[in-house]
């Protein structure tokens, strides 16, 4: 197991240089408390400074216990550990699934950015993409979301790396159990008012799990080449239609988009509207359909508002798109990430 590790680790870090110290997420889970212990050998080897960073998000009565056991046992492996919590106070009450997990993904990369942390490892695994496979595919989803779960991403400058995402649950938590190691389950993970819950309980049923995993990832992978050939298309006819004025908004020729593929028309859109906006997921796709369709009927356009963004006529060419509350300078924040760069340039 350390040595497949180590192997895929040293494959990530080929091409750039070995950060001096880097962050990991655990949850206490099986897959973040293998992948601790696993950082840990290798970052011996290196040299590297390794952070534990473990977030009480306190919706359930047992997580702040279960968070200080995740510290002792760090701890007494000599792992530097951090407990942060999310304020009691802006708990969510609706899509508590999604939103718990910005709000992690928030005060991780806070963390990250406040100690100069330029790495955040995070504990996905092959049954994750197999889950998030099927809860797309579930919700309508079309290229984006039937891709893989990227290996590396970044966000606001920090790099988010997935080790992990050939491994077996099953396998890292014997790994676990070779070392005397404590995991923690999760009893929300047994409440089927989840889907991805109902989807786990799913795939429990089948004997070849395992295969099937390997099958869908493996699809999604496929997947992910037909959108990264999809967007490289897309950014050829985003560089001809826009253009990107004073780090403050965009100009689009309102004709050229009307006359484009109407997959490329919308996902131009969506990037402008999530880097205009600052938001990180893609707008629904009803909503971007209805608001491509009233650009598309109407020449001259009164002002409106989409998605956190104001649209209004620029001349009588091109349009002009602006945040609804200004940001100042635009940040790289969309899951394109030379999208800007490239109309920039």
């Amino acid at each position: 197991m350390q040595k497949q590790f180590t192997q895929k680790i040293t494959e990530i870090f080929a091409k750039n240089k070995l950060p001096k110290s880097l962050a990991v997420a655990v949850s206490g889970g099986s897959d973040s408390m293998a992948m601790v212990m696993l950082l840990q050998e290798f970052c011996a080897q290196k040299n590297i400074k390794l952070v534990a960073v473990t977030v009480d998000h306190k919706m359930r009565e047992s997580s702040s216990q279960e968070a200080r056991e995740v510290h002792e046992i760090l701890t007494k492996k000599k792992i530097y550990h951090e407990i942060l919590e999310i304020d009691a106070q802006k708990l969510p009450q609706k899509n508590i699934e999604s939103a718990l997990r910005e709000m992690r993904y928030e005060l991780l990369l806070s963390y990250c950015k406040k100690h100069k942390i330029s790495h955040l490892f995070l504990g996905h695994i092959i049954g994750d993409i197999a889950e998030n496979f099927l809860i797309r595919l579930f919700r309508g989803s079309g290229l984006d979301g039937l891709s893989t779960i990227a290996e590396v991403s970044e966000v606001n400058k920090i790099k988010l790396v997935r080790p992990l995402l050939n491994f077996e649950k099953v396998d890292l938590q014997k790994y676990l159990q070779a070392k005397e190691i404590t995991w923690f389950e999760d009893e929300s993970n047994l409440d089927e008012k989840f889907l991805r819950n109902k989807i786990r309980r799913f795939f429990a049923e089948f004997e070849e799990r395992e295969l099937i995993h390997k099958r869908i990832k493996n699809a999604s992978d496929e997947i992910s080449k037909m959108r990264d050939l999809f967007d490289a298309m897309m950014l050829a006819q985003a560089s001809e239609i826009l253009e990107f004025k004073a780090d403050e908004f965009f100009l689009i020729d309102h004709k050229k988009l009307c006359e484009l593929d109407e997959k490329f028309a919308l996902k131009i859109l969506s990037l402008v509207a999530m880097e205009v906006s600052g938001k990180k997921y893609k707008p629904r796709l009803k909503d971007l359909r209805t608001f491509y369709q009233y650009l598309r009927d109407n020449l001259q356009i009164k002002p409106r508002n989409f998605y956190g963004c104001e649209v209004v006529q620029y001349d009588d060419k091109h349009l002009l798109v602006r945040a609804q509350k200004p940001r100042g300078k635009f940040e790289l924040r969309t899951v394109l990430k030379n999208f800007t760069n490239t109309i920039r340039n």
